[in-house]
């Protein structure tokens, strides 16, 4: 248990860019450029925590931004939530009380790594509605976590689509060295 515990504070530590963001409410996007191979990355300036009171158990939401500034996927790192996954499962309640639930098509793998795919209606209410409540299930051993979104993270999704939808964002050099 406590390695699973090292690791969420590690995953805590080394989440790339969160300085850039103003404040924890404001979610940004940033375009990486590779220098040396001339790949150019687009990610959010911070990932989406949710999390058990003693960051023992809980998740962290990233997105897979293409180069037209739309959405590809969206990660989920399940951390202390089974040993192995394979097709998990989320539930994202909203405030007004409507819901996704997606089933995640990802491949057995003992990383914790999930991957979501949306369609138009469910990228609308990702936009427009903050969160309340995720709940992810292991699809293997059926453990879950359910956690509300705390109130900094709440309008995640909202703040991430408005600055891709206006493809606001900041350039960054990625270096080899830094």
């Amino acid at each position: 248990m406590k390695t699973i515990k090292n690791l969420f504070i590690c995953l805590f530590i080394i989440t790339p860019l969160s300085s850039i963001s103003q404040t924890k409410d404001s979610v940004s996007i940033v375009k990486l450029v590779d220098e040396m191979s001339d790949e150019s990355y687009i990610v959010p300036s911070y990932k989406l925590v949710v999390a058990n009171d003693d960051k023992t158990v809980g998740i962290i939401i990233d997105v897979f931004i293409k180069d037209d500034f739309t959405l590809n996927a969206v990660y989920v790192k399940s951390v202390g939530i089974g040993t192995c996954s394979e097709n998990d499962e989320i539930i994202i309640l909203f405030e007004n009380g409507e819901k996704i639930k997606k089933t995640s098509n990802t491949k057995f793998n003992c990383e914790g790594k999930s991957y979501f795919f949306f369609n138009k209606d469910e990228i609308n209410l990702l936009k427009t509605v903050p969160l309340d409540k995720i709940r992810i299930t292991n699809g293997r051993s059926y453990e879950s976590f359910t956690e509300k979104v705390s109130t900094n993270y709440k309008r995640w999704f909202i703040q991430l689509f408005y600055a891709m939808d206006n493809k606001l964002f900041q350039t960054l050099n990625q270096n080899e060295n830094e």
